[in-house]
């Protein structure tokens, strides 16, 4: 199939801009003016065209780090995202509770709350939830989820005595008398585990739904960790799905997967499953392995070098309490050219990665991989320079800009703040930061991406003139790192991220022109055409 877009204003890469491109077989074979494109396909027959009436045209948005499927099985759970108060959470999940059935053991499930901004600024206990039903299990998700709140009912299904002192491990929160309280710390998925096994045919139509979703938005290509987002199946059931629907032409982004894998035995696992990194195609491919240091700042288990500010005698939690665990995951990794994708928020946890990968760099220099830190919130000086000279990835997410400028300071003070959440610093240094929006977390909206990167305010506009603007990024930069630097993450800077010819055909094209508004318009950008190989994966109505 051969086809030309014509009449735009098209970002073919850095400072070269084109109006019109010649696209065949899903692949760019010419770019240039409209009178040279045009003239191009004159002696060609069944060339199709369209005209993109003046409109700006920038190459496909790659999300660097999210939870495709995860996030799709929220649109089956209530959304406490937009509530201000326990008692709002309450209302909603009665009424979840009303409008569904919940017969045969199922759960009420629910996600996205945040006690930041509630009026009684507390988690979320089992006693709160006891009071919505004491009969149905409920799971409510902090929008971290890295914390989640059950009521009692769940607490049984898990193991665990509601109405005595709890004596295992610290995941467990519980009150001053000891007694479990429904929160639980860095074991979600672990928690989902307890639930009845949905029917097979719910990966795929999940997958579908939220392909559709990403190319609304812009999306053509995302880097997802999924291997453990469906309660009751496996990694290898996930990947077969994703399998079936790229051999289908059923999938409308394309997707890496970051491999969620957390010791060596799981590795191995994976490898006798017949699993290597880089299996697979432009469509879907086994990529990064993906494992965690730490949890999360809004939750206070990020791991931090020093006590929390407001928390005095909490560093948050250490993943790899043994750090060999990790070393000998990360060695056998890089020894068969496995880039690892590690979740690091704390500088404790920063740390230990990032002299983990030194070492096992040191002791194979030939493997080129192309390791990161996601997220690489709380940094030092020191650790930017070492993730510069190592080579190591900033799987950044801007947008989380929006919650965090209001609580960032006081987790961690003012002179940890400094080298934090520094996208100008790392980009100067050098540091590959593609974008990503660690979606459920955040929406994989990209223009709100771009917007906080740019802008350094939240989505009210605050604070006026933004928040430490000596770490923001241009808009330029900004729109590298969401397309050449996440295209470069995977491998797949040369053919992907740019609208050159031997690239791929993806796309976006914007309703406004981002260059020429107000930065604080871009949020309320949104796309009018997607395309993913030559063909429209959606068009505004």
């Amino acid at each position: 199939m051969k086809r030309i877009f014509y009449n735009g204003k098209i970002r073919a890469e850095r400072d070269r801009w084109v109006s019109a491109l010649y696209i065949e077989d899903g692949q760019i074979i010419a770019v240039g003016s409209d009178e040279e494109i045009l003239n191009m396909a004159e002696s060609e027959e069944g060339v199709e065209s369209e005209n993109l009436e003046g409109r700006l045209t920038l190459p496909g948005f790659n999300d660097s780090h999210l939870h495709f499927l995860y996030t799709g099985r929220f649109l089956t759970q209530a959304d406490l995202g937009g509530t201000k108060s326990i008692g709002e959470v309450k209302e909603v999940l009665q009424r979840f509770l009303r409008e569904h059935d919940f017969e045969g053991g199922k759960w009420l499930q629910s996600y996205g709350w945040n006690e930041e901004n509630w009026e009684e600024g507390r988690l979320l206990t089992r006693a709160d939830l006891d009071q919505v039903t004491a009969e149905v299990p409920v799971l409510a998700a902090r929008v971290c989820t890295h914390i989640c709140t059950v009521n009692s009912p769940l607490l049984r299904l898990i193991g665990v005595d509601p109405d005595l002192p709890w004596k295992g491990e610290s995941w467990i929160g519980v009150d001053e008398n000891g007694i479990p309280n429904g929160i639980i710390y860095e074991r979600v998925s672990e928690t989902y585990n307890a639930m009845p096994r949905p029917g097979a045919e719910e990966i795929e139509e999940v997958l579908i739904q939220m392909g559709k979703k990403a190319a609304e938005v812009g999306l053509t290509s995302i880097q997802s960790d999924d291997l453990q987002s469906m309660p009751g199946y496996s990694g290898k059931d996930v990947i077969e799905a994703y399998r079936r629907l790229e051999g289908e032409g059923r999938l409308p982004v394309r997707v890496s997967e970051q491999c969620r894998i957390t010791s060596l035995e799981e590795y191995e696992e994976f490898q006798a499953n017949g699993y290597r990194t880089g299996q697979g195609n432009s469509l879907f491919r086994l990529g990064a392995l993906k494992t965690f240091c730490d949890g999360s700042l809004g939750a206070r288990t990020a791991w931090l070098k020093e006590d929390y500010s407001d928390d005095p005698g909490n560093r948050g939690i250490r993943i790899y309490e043994d750090r060999e665990e990790l070393w000998r995951l990360l060695e056998r990794a890089h020894r068969d050219g496995m880039s690892a994708a590690i979740h690091c928020i704390g500088d404790g946890a920063c740390e230990q990665a990032v002299s983990v990968i030194e070492e096992v760099q040191k002791k194979y220099p030939e493997q080129k991989n192309r390791h990161g830190i996601v997220h690489a919130q709380i940094l030092s000086k020191d650790l930017i320079e070492r993730m510069a000279k190592a080579g190591i990835l900033g799987y950044i997410q801007p947008v989380f800009l929006e919650c965090d400028l209001h609580m960032a300071e006081s987790r961690v003070g003012r002179d940890r703040l400094e080298y934090s959440y520094d996208f100008r610093r790392m980009y100067d240094a050098g540091i590959k930061i593609p974008f990503g929006t660690d979606a459920p977390v955040e929406p994989f909206a990209p223009m709100d991406n771009i917007y906080c990167a740019v802008t350094g305010m939240d989505f009210d506009g605050k604070p006026e003139g933004g928040w430490h603007t000596e770490k923001l990024l241009t808009l330029d930069e900004a729109v590298d790192c969401y397309t050449a630097h996440s295209a470069y993450a995977s491998f797949e800077e040369n053919y992907k991220g740019r609208l050159l010819p031997g690239f791929v055909a993806d796309f976006t094209v914007l309703d406004r022109d981002i260059f020429s508004i107000p930065p604080e318009d871009i949020k309320n950008v949104r796309p009018v055409l997607t395309v993913m190989g030559g063909s429209v994966t959606y068009r505004r109505k």
